[in-house]
């Protein structure tokens, strides 16, 4: 599979039934889902360095793994996640469980997800750069512990019988019945209600919900917003999610969204249990909350827009139309000219260049993975921090400096393997102050040579305060960063020379996004009139808003006497401007409060227990090689996961078991079938607990395919049992500079067949063929828009060779190379594919299928020698957003062209009762054309693809027409970068 074709193809049943197509779905999301939070079977994020040595502290309810390196960084986060459990309580009341939790500390990232098929928790503890004023800690502990919770409410009733023959898969499937938006906004709600501040209190997390109900008059249908568009911007889950909780928790109390977990618990097959339950509680759908909810939420925002009118700050970049695009980070350029990060939907996000005067803009560059959007620029250079993968362990990450030269039009690299958070260049453009966080958590400050990358100083952050957002003063004599503590976010200050440390904000709940200081006045964004304004602190230590946004800005950088920064409205964020000298100073209204947080009411279903002592987190080794199975779940039947995938009815009497073991480096299936009156036994291991991986299966069982060319030939006298054992050793590796990716897999592959093939010649049975492939796969590619059907730019070489050492007089050799080129189309996100693909092979007694693709409408035929050429160009047509409520929402309709030739030299064309054999070369062609749409069905959060294919071999002759089916499970979440 290439590695830029992130989708299965499944064949269509006939079954039409909803609920058996509702169970089919369930039953594929089990086996192969994706997301964050996680439902289905082996689902990993990758592997750890092998050389870790980790440690574990074991609870009641927690088994934390962590690494050594991370110290009691481990011992705090076992504390926060004590600390959730208790406090969760109160709504969801006590819950047995013991739960693994890993931590990464190696990645650069903070995130977290919850999988249940095995049961787990995994932690990405590093602080990001645009955090709300909470400790991360805590935040993620409250997140991550609603979704175990959500899952443990699923523990009751008809579901915990159920899940007897099942194990850990039943339950992931259950998860299923929930809408993502109640997983995300539930857990979203109790980050927030559980603490001081979480995302539900920040205007930043709100304004674009807000902005669609007061500019656009109400959101869109409830179908387009779970579903999304390429039309348009929707919000995520998280915030329409967060709302709809949050609506109903409030007027109904809390307790609706438990009754609608038990309703969906107790009575699974009623296909919409989780509606149902919803109604039983409180007449309430999951349509009529998100219209009550946003109904209710648009008349209170629009009361506050007109109580509050705000001020309209002129663009400085080109209007946008209908597209829906962001500006981020604004820097000054020089002559006139700002640079700032333009994400849209219909290009990869890239650096450009924008005429404060004219508007005009002009293209610069296209950074890697980039994000937060933070750039810091300075004497004509711009520097910011990109993400790079470790080439084996995608649980090791690194955050290095780039530098672009504006007027040179060249950008460099400056650091190798190192963990800077965020980069800001001094006035002068000779210094970057980097913000560095160790893999033990500890935070310091670097100042780096700007020309070479060598390090200068380094400073230790007072009390291991988590620094974020540095900017140098006007006079690069201080740097300003926005600071991260347990007590929320403040402004520090760092002077360079005497290494001294001042604190300018002390920490609060309000969220500060951009601090700038000049002459010791300080400009910063703060949330404090409950929509983030531009603020102005004296250095008499007067604080007075001097912005007045409708919906809030962000970023702000001083050049000279004007302020640049961003003001958000419902196209996106603008760069605007202001001039120190026409500065106001507005009040800061607080008579609406935009969190609305409701009140815990008394219907709640928990109790919080009463205080009892803190376990002892004491750490202590832990083993890998004491741990390597862990049985989560298993069937009471057969089922080969791969082959259910493509079709749904392969099943047989039997048993399947799966394991897969907390650091996700050992996974194992085992199975036993009965089937044709034979017994056959199922093994698959796959270790990638070391830099190769390993994969072995083995099947056991039945009678081997006897090959002969007379049916007058007598079987063999005896006929062993049929063994089928294949293994795999592979090295997968991926490299990122810049824009480009690079993924590389060399593997080796031997395959034991104990086929009986009688030999003429010898007048024997030859017993059991041992195959040995070697193969390079080659991709490289860049970024691309979400709009884009296929690949913006990409290569993909893929070359095969096949012997069999031992049996070369049977099969002899084979070769194939497939390679495929994707360039840009003529317009906006087509695209054009070209394949070259070729085939050879020298045969003994039999030959094998062509690995490589015959002409689209050319079935049943091999070739020795196949040598095929095919060019693709797909367009979107229409991006409709139409839906049929509950059943259908159409997201695109998408068209397609297609050539392919062909030639193939001694082809076997394969029939029902004999084979003809064509000693020759001969041309084989066919064009035709593709029409796919893009839609959902019954709400289940996975895009399909369906569609006609034509294809013509003469222009005179009928179609040969096709159907395409087309399930995207990896849609979610590969391949996405984020607009807001």
């Amino acid at each position: 599979m290439e590695i830029i074709n992130f989708s299965y193809t499944i064949v269509i049943f006939e079954q039409t039934n909803l609920m058996r197509v509702r169970l089919f779905c369930l039953f594929l999301i089990l086996s192969c889902s994706s997301g964050k939070f996680t439902l289905g079977q082996y689902y990993d994020t990758g592997e750890d360095p092998a050389s870790l040595k980790w440690l574990q502290i074991k609870t009641d309810k927690f088994r934390i793994i962590f690494p050594e390196s991370y110290g009691r960084e481990g011992i705090n986060y076992a504390r926060s996640l004590h600390k959730a459990y208790s406090d969760l309580t109160e709504y969801y009341g006590e819950k047995k469980f013991r739960i693994p939790v890993i931590i990464h500390n190696y990645t650069v990232k903070s995130n977290g997800y919850v999988a249940w098929a095995p049961r787990r928790m995994e932690l990405y503890p590093t602080p990001e750069q645009n955090s709300v004023p909470m400790d991360n800690a805590r935040q993620l502990s409250l997140h991550e512990m609603t979704h175990v919770m959500q899952m443990k409410s699923l523990r009751q009733g008809i579901s915990g019988v159920l899940s007897l023959p099942f194990g850990e898969h039943y339950y992931g499937a259950l998860a299923a019945l929930l809408p993502m938006w109640f997983m995300e906004g539930d857990a979203v709600l109790m980050e927030t209600m559980l603490s001081e501040s979480g995302r539900g209190r920040t205007p930043s997390f709100n304004k674009q919900v807000k902005a669609l109900a007061v500019e656009r008059g109400k959101l869109y249908s409830y179908e387009k917003i779970i579903h999304g568009s390429y039309r348009n911007y929707t919000p995520d889950e998280y915030r329409y999610g967060y709302r709809m909780v949050e609506w109903a928790a409030k007027n109904y109390g809390y307790n609706v969204w438990n009754r609608a977990l038990e309703y969906t618990a107790k009575y699974p097959f009623t296909i919409v249990p989780f509606n149902f339950g919803l109604s039983s509680a409180a007449s309430l759908t999951k349509q009529k909350v998100f219209n009550l909810a946003f109904n209710s939420l648009a008349e209170e925002w629009k009361k506050e827009d007109l109580k509050f009118p705000a001020e309209s700050y002129l663009p400085l970049n080109k209007p946008k139309g209908k597209n829906y695009i962001n500006y981020f980070s604004p820097v000054a350029a020089g002559d006139g000219n700002i640079a700032a990060v333009k994400v849209t939907m219909y290009d990869p996000p890239a650096i450009v260049l924008i005429n404060t005067g004219t508007g005009e803009e002009k293209k610069l560059f296209t950074p890697g993975a980039l994000y937060p959007y933070f750039l810091s620029g300075a004497a004509g250079k711009i520097v910011w921090v990109e993400l790079q993968p470790d080439p084996r362990w995608a649980n090791r990450e690194f955050s290095v400096i780039r530098l672009y030269d504006i007027e040179r039009g060249t950008q460099r690299q400056l650091s190798r393997n190192s963990r800077y958070m965020a980069a800001a260049l001094s006035p002068d453009g000779r210094f970057i102050a980097a913000v560095e966080n160790s893999v033990a958590n500890k935070n310091i400050i670097v100042i780096l040579d700007a020309f070479n990358g060598n390090i200068i100083e380094k400073f230790d952050v007072p009390g291991n305060l988590y620094p974020q957002r540095p900017q140098w003063s006007s006079s690069g004599e201080k740097i300003t960063f926005i600071s991260l503590s347990s007590e929320g976010e403040g402004v520090i200050c760092l002077d360079v020379k005497d290494r001294k440390w001042q604190t300018l904000i002390n920490h609060g709940i309000n969220d500060i996004q951009s601090a700038y200081l000049k002459n010791d006045s300080l400009f910063f964004i703060s949330s404090a009139s409950f929509t983030d304004n531009l603020w102005l602190r004296t250095p008499s230590g007067a604080e007075k808003r001097i912005t007045d946004s409708r919906f809030g800005v962000y970023d702000v950088i001083l050049s000279g006497d004007t302020l640049y920064f961003t003001d958000y409205k419902i196209s996106g964020y603008d760069v605007c401007s202001l001039s120190l000298a026409s500065v106001s100073s507005y009040e800061a209204h607080s008579e609406f409060d935009g969190t609305l947080l409701p009140e815990l009411k008394a219907d709640s279903s928990g109790k919080k227990p009463d205080t009892v002592s803190e376990p002892d987190f004491k750490p202590e080794p832990y083993r890998k090689w004491l741990h390597p199975i862990r049985m989560h779940s298993w069937l009471p039947f057969y089922a080969d996961i791969e082959q259910v995938k493509s079709d749904p009815l392969a099943v047989s009497p039997g048993i399947t078991l799966f394991s897969q073991n907390d650091l996700s480096t050992l996974i194992t299936t085992a199975g036993y079938e009965r089937t044709g009156g034979y017994n056959f036994l199922h093994l698959g291991i796959t270790w990638k607990g070391w830099f190769p991986v390993l994969e072995s299966g083995l099947d056991y069982g039945g009678n081997p395919q006897i090959i002969k060319f007379s049916q007058s030939i007598p079987d063999p006298s005896v006929v062993p049992v049929a063994l089928y054992f294949r293994n795999t050793i592979s090295l997968p590796l991926t490299f990122r500079k810049g824009n480009f990716t690079t993924y590389l897999r060399p593997s080796l592959t031997s395959v034991y067949n104990s086929n009986l093939i009688y030999i003429k010649e010898r007048n024997i049975y030859d017993r059991g063929q041992t195959e040995i492939t070697g193969r390079a796969f080659f991709s490289l590619y860049t970024g691309s828009g979400i709009r884009d059907i296929y690949p913006r730019w990409a290569i993909v070489a893929d070359y095969s060779y096949t012997s069999f050492p031992w049996d070369s007089n049977i099969y002899g050799t084979m070769s194939t190379l497939r390679t495929s080129l994707f360039v840009p189309g003529v317009l906006k996100n087509h695209g054009l594919r070209l394949r070259y693909r070729t085939d050879y092979q020298s045969p003994g007694n039999l030959v094998l299928y062509n690995r490589a693709e015959w002409p689209r409408s050319y079935s049943n035929i091999i070739s020795l020698d196949l040598r095929s050429f095919s060019a693709d160009y797909v367009f979107p047509l229409l991006y409709p957003d139409l839906n049929i409520p509950s059943l259908l929402y159409l997201k695109r309709l998408r068209g397609g062209l297609f050539y392919d030739y062909a030639t193939g030299t001694n082809n076997i064309y394969l029939g029902t009762n004999s084979n003809n054999y064509v000693n020759r070369t001969e041309t084989f062609r066919s064009f035709g054309t593709e029409f796919l749409a893009d839609f959902f069905v019954l709400r289940i959060p996975f895009m399909i693809s369906g569609g006609v294919q034509a294809a013509w071999r003469e222009v005179n002759e009928a179609p040969r027409i096709k159907l395409i089916f087309n399930l995207d499970i990896y849609g979610m979440m590969v391949g996405r970068y984020r607009l807001d």
